[in-house]
């Protein structure tokens, strides 16, 4: 029995079609990328020009291709900022799991740490967002549709996530019709020196989690340099009597960053991501036949080198990225491989004419390819974009963009967005954004043997927001936003045969339009000065062309929380998230839950501290994907230091 492409995230992987031999071996290794660092961090030492001028390790998503950080009151675009210390104090063991709570934002997985997990932006799911670490798309361009999977990225070792919502293809090309999202890793010491953070974990299921963060900062520049290692026996993936099988998982996951400035003008910077893992998953149509175990094997290396130059008037980015995925998924005795490449070059030109307008401009060049077995493809996009920002008035930011990709299969294709931010007092900001976006069909989608579609055409998009933000005092906040987006030409995999075996289907376009729309609503309460009262709810309707809903989008998603820092070192949390309305999947009837998870921490020092946390403390029973079970209620303790 082979895995079935039901849903975007079916089970681990949907095997191409398979042959005797493997894809061409790669010789990254982890090796590379310590050597390399420890290079960088030699190279960084010396002195010149003075470090927090020039700070890689707080790389900033702003809604705009100007650079820098932008005040999040003169965007118009909704960008949600999740810092170093909101995560070192997370309940949750992955990062999916944390988002999951944010307004807008939702997950679905197939089972536990390390399995297959999607997350959706208002009801858009992977395929629509576009997702960086340290600058570099991590998106795999050998999975089903260039999505990235969630499952293994723990909370350790990252220092700010920024979620930019909405279409942003104007800025950030094909895919980003739901939004970006950009993960820098643990940032640097504001002066020069070291610092060393370790963490260990342990816990449910044989769970164990071990990381360590160097960051070094010198007069030329500075390193940051991550390691995490998550092992855990798990649980069964599948729900229902029977499953009893657990699906362990194995993760290695290395980060690092640096740059050093060669001349007064001139910054040379590098940085890289590595991911070694191993992991058991169970199939949408049940278990294999003994003695066949599911397992799956993913090797991801990416490199991403820039150099920022500042002439005159006009500041230069050029950068190139490189990134490999070498995925293997072994199912009923059969081993199909994966094998994914991404070539980018990009340049981004910056000119400030004055205080009130600021003119950004410049192209990228990409090429994805994939080959398993007998299938194979490639795809070259080429990008040309501009973009103002204009402030008229001290109380009203106007930005606007336009970008032309030629695709190599599909031609050219042009989109762009409009966005406006008014202060109409100094605590209340109106937000309003309109944009297009497309999204080009998957290298899988095309090209699949057993599932693809080469007659497709891209997906096009038109989105629009409106949002308020009001500030009542420091720590009291209410934020509303409404959203609405449009796709023509859906792409979708349509089950052809199911049953009797074998299991047949295709990618197919749902003419006509469909939408995801709905309201965010988002509040922070300051209840004191040790006690905090947070809070968010959405509700999002989204349907295909012919009235169907999309497939695990919650109609009502809700979460409220307490957080507190009491006196003598201890601090603690507790959220619940209720989820509610998930049409039917696949004729299962996908149930309400309600999911609390809390955690308690005390500081033995101020350099070092432990924390107890508990997953599904009612021990709720629920599943994110039909036939697939989340965990049960979950105890950790672990031990933070650094120095």
């Amino acid at each position: 029995m082979t895995n079935s492409p039901f849903a975007e995230e079916r089970v681990q992987s949907v095997p191409f079609q398979t042959s005797g031999t493997t894809g061409p071996e790669r010789t990254t290794t982890m090796k590379i990328f310590l050597a390399t660092a420890s290079a960088l961090a030699i190279c960084a030492g010396g002195a010149a020009r003075a470090q927090e001028v020039y700070d890689l390790g707080e790389i900033t998503l702003s809604s705009t291709k100007a650079g820098g950080a932008t005040p999040l009151d003169r965007t118009g675009a909704s960008v949600q900022v999740i810092t170093q210390e909101d995560l070192e104090k997370a309940d949750e063991t992955t990062l999916a799991e944390y988002l999951a709570r944010q307004p807008g934002l939702s997950v679905s997985a197939n089972g536990g740490v390390g399995a297959n997990t999607t997350l959706r932006i208002r009801g858009l799911d992977g395929k629509y967002i576009k997702v960086l670490v340290n600058g570099i798309d991590v998106t795999d361009p050998s999975s089903t549709q260039a999505q990235f999977n969630w499952g293994g990225l723990t909370t350790a070792n990252l220092g700010r996530v920024e979620i930019l919502k909405g279409s942003s293809s104007s800025l950030y090309g094909s895919r980003a019709v739901g939004g970006v999202v950009n993960i820098s890793t643990i940032k640097r010491p504001d002066e020069p020196g070291s610092k060393v953070t370790l963490s260990l974990e342990g816990g449910s299921y044989e769970t164990y989690r071990a990381a360590a963060g160097i960051t070094y900062t010198g007069a030329r520049g500075g390193v940051t340099f991550g390691i995490d290692r998550i092992t855990t026996d798990g649980f069964s993936s599948k729900s229902g009597a029977g499953s009893t099988e657990p699906d362990g998982y194995r993760g290695t996951q290395i980060t690092f960053s640096a740059d050093t400035m060669a001349t007064e003008t001139l910054k040379l910077g590098l940085s890289g991501y590595a991911l070694d893992s191993e992991g058991e998953f169970d199939e949408f149509l049940g278990d294999g036949a003994p003695p066949y175990d599911e397992k799956n094997s993913t090797k991801t290396r990416a490199i991403r080198t820039f150099a920022e130059l500042s002439a005159g008037a006009v500041d230069h980015t050029l950068s190139f990225t490189y990134l490999t995925t070498d995925r293997v998924s072994s199912s009923n005795g059969v081993d199909t491989f994966f094998d994914g490449e991404r070539k980018r070059l990009d340049y981004t030109g910056r000119y400030i004419a004055s205080d009130l307008l600021t003119l950004t401009f410049g192209t990228d060049w990409e090429e994805e390819s994939f080959t398993s077995g007998t299938d194979s493809g490639s795809v070259e996009t080429t990008g040309l974009f501009g973009e103002v920002l204009y402030a008229p008035t001290a109380d009203l930011d106007l930005s606007a963009s336009a970008r032309l990709d030629d695709h190599s299969t599909f031609g050219s294709h042009v989109t762009g967005r409009l966005a406006a931010a008014y202060r109409l007092t100094g605590a209340t900001t109106l937000r309003a954004v309109a944009a297009t976006g497309f999204r080009a069909p998957s290298l899988y989608e095309l090209y699949s043997t057993l599932y693809g579609n080469p007659a497709l055409q891209p997906e096009e998009s038109t989105s629009f927001e409106l949002g308020l933000e009001h500030e009542f005092s420091a720590g009291r906040s209410l934020r509303a936003t409404a959203f609405h987006t449009r796709i023509d030409n859906l792409i979708q995999f349509v089950t052809l045969t199911s049953w009797p075996l074998p299991f047949t289907g295709q990618y197919q376009q749902v003419p006509g339009e469909s939408r995801t729309q709905g309201v965010e609503l988002a509040a922070e309460w300051a209840m004191n000065d040790w006690l905090g009262l947070f809070g968010n709810y959405t509700y999002t309707d989204a349907e295909d062309a012919t009235g169907a809903r999309l497939l695990r989008v919650p109609g009502h998603d809700m979460t409220v929380g307490l957080t507190g820092d009491f006196s003598g070192g201890w601090s603690g949390n507790v959220n619940l998230r209720h989820v509610a309305d998930r049409p039917a999947e696949f004729g299962t009837v996908m149930g309400d839950y309600t999911v609390v998870n809390a955690g308690v921490s005390y500081a033995f020092t101020d350099n070092a501290e432990g924390y107890l946390r508990i997953e599904n403390l009612l021990d709720e029973t629920y599943e994110t994907a039909a036939g697939y079970q989340a965990s049960g209620r979950a105890l950790y303790a672990g031990l933070r230091a650094s120095f």
